[in-house]
């Protein structure tokens, strides 16, 4: 004789909340769409390669992050020598060997100073967008070989096992009427395009 355990909707079956799901839930039913779940994960990561994930997904975003910084670095660059050679030309004027008074030199200089100063905060933020997505890439290389180590340690495991690779990948688990379910992923697997409605899981 099997013996089928359910879950309970401790607040409905109490009449503590206004819950349109079912009253029960049988575990072994919630169990297989879990599994399978993870199967279709792990089969869909395999199939496709490490380089494809870094190149098609983040390769063109790098580009474009590169080249706004090159910009943003060569106009700082260019205001930055601009400015240098402002403030020598006011030497030159203090020895009177410029066609330019002090005062004017020190109103432009002033000005320059301010877009300098722009120029410079909008290299920065280029440079810390470009760094993170350095960093966005290495986190995916990262997640990519830690899903394919549990995907590894998944198959052919004991039920114990593979609730604790479940347990590692997974934060939460909410189950509604029909056993659609709502799962909270340690990891963000929508990042690696692999094509599964995360919002809409069921039966």
């Amino acid at each position: 004789m099997v013996t089928r355990v359910r879950y309970v909707c401790y607040g409905k079956t109490r009449k503590q909340t206004d819950c349109d799901g079912q009253t029960g839930y049988t575990t072994h039913i919630l169990d297989d769409i879990v599994d399978q779940l993870m199967k279709t994960i792990f089969e869909k990561m395999k199939a496709i390669p490490k380089s494809e994930i870094v190149n098609t997904r983040y390769g063109e975003k790098m580009k474009e992050r590169k080249a706004l910084l090159a910009a943003a670095r060569a106009d700082y660059t260019k205001a930055a020598d601009d400015l240098g050679a402002l403030k020598a030309e006011v030497v030159k004027s203090l020895r009177g060997e410029s066609h330019f008074s002090p005062e004017i030199l020190n109103s432009i200089i002033a000005n320059a100073e301010t877009e300098c100063n722009r120029l410079k905060q909008h290299f920065e933020e280029a440079q810390a967008a470009y760094n993170e997505g350095q960093e966005l890439l290495k986190s995916l290389n990262a997640q990519y070989d830690d899903v394919i180590k549990w995907s590894e340690m998944y198959e052919g495991a004991s039920i114990e096992a593979k609730k604790m690779v479940i347990g590692h990948l997974i934060s939460r688990i909410e189950v509604y009427r029909d056993y659609k379910l709502h799962i909270d992923f340690n990891i963000d697997f929508n990042q690696f395009s692999l094509g599964i409605d995360f919002s809409n899981l069921a039966a």
